[in-house]
């Protein structure tokens, strides 16, 4: 008895592939890797620009770039990495386009760093002989990225560090010249002219502190 199967068109099949997806975490089988390796790292940049070079190493022993995809994910240690290309590898899995509209939305709606990966991946796919060349500058735009950070974050601590110092040493003055000279002492606290010129310092310093930290957090 000859059994029936009925014909399901591939794009049903591809739509009910990417909702069950989209509603469970992807999980890899492998070897359990160790608690350290687990850890997420501190510098997301850098895991992108990582993870496009192991993209590029995996591209140029052969394989395709849709493999050379999956192997690295399957290779990745970043959680966070490979839950940000979830959509992306569900269309390397199905053959599915990558530049496929879900694909951009998602990006879109990622970090500034992961967005910059799924995009860069999207790009290699469409270069052709080129997508070896278009992963090396974006691993390079993303180390770039990172060592512009770091420098904009050392300089931020250093304006912190000499705002600290520039408010304190007017208060540590103050204070040991009230301690230490009458006179002094007498001219702030003696009369009403002292007392606002003492609070309207202190109220400036508070001022210039956060004002100083607003433009350093603004640049971090």
């Amino acid at each position: 008895m000859q059994v029936i199967r009925p014909v399901v068109p591939a794009v049903v099949v591809r739509a009910l592939a990417l909702r069950r997806l989209a509603d469970r975490p992807v999980r890899f089988v492998g070897r359990p890797q160790p608690e350290r390796a687990r850890r997420e790292s501190a510098e997301p940049a850098l895991d992108a620009a990582a993870f496009l070079d192991a993209v590029d190493r995996h591209l140029r022993l052969g394989s395709s770039l849709r493999g050379a995809i999956q192997s690295t994910v399957g290779e990745s240690h970043s959680t966070a990495l490979v839950d940000s290309l979830r959509v992306l590898l569900l269309h390397c899995r199905t053959g599915a386009p990558l530049d496929d509209p879900e694909v951009l939305e998602d990006a879109a709606r990622r970090s500034t760093d992961e967005a910059f990966l799924i995009r860069s991946l999207v790009a290699a796919a469409a270069g052709g002989a080129g997508a070896s060349f278009a992963l090396q500058r974006a691993s390079w735009a993303l180390r770039e990225r990172h060592a512009i950070r770091t420098e904009r974050r050392t300089f931020a601590a250093q304006a912190v560090f000499a705002a600290r110092v520039l408010s304190w040493l007017p208060v540590i003055f103050g204070v040991l010249m009230s301690v230490t000279n009458s006179s002094v002492r007498s001219a702030y606290f003696g009369g009403p002219f002292g007392l606002v010129c003492v609070v309207g310092g202190v109220a400036l310093n508070l001022v210039g502190r956060r004002w100083m930290r607003r433009i350093t957090c603004s640049f971090d």
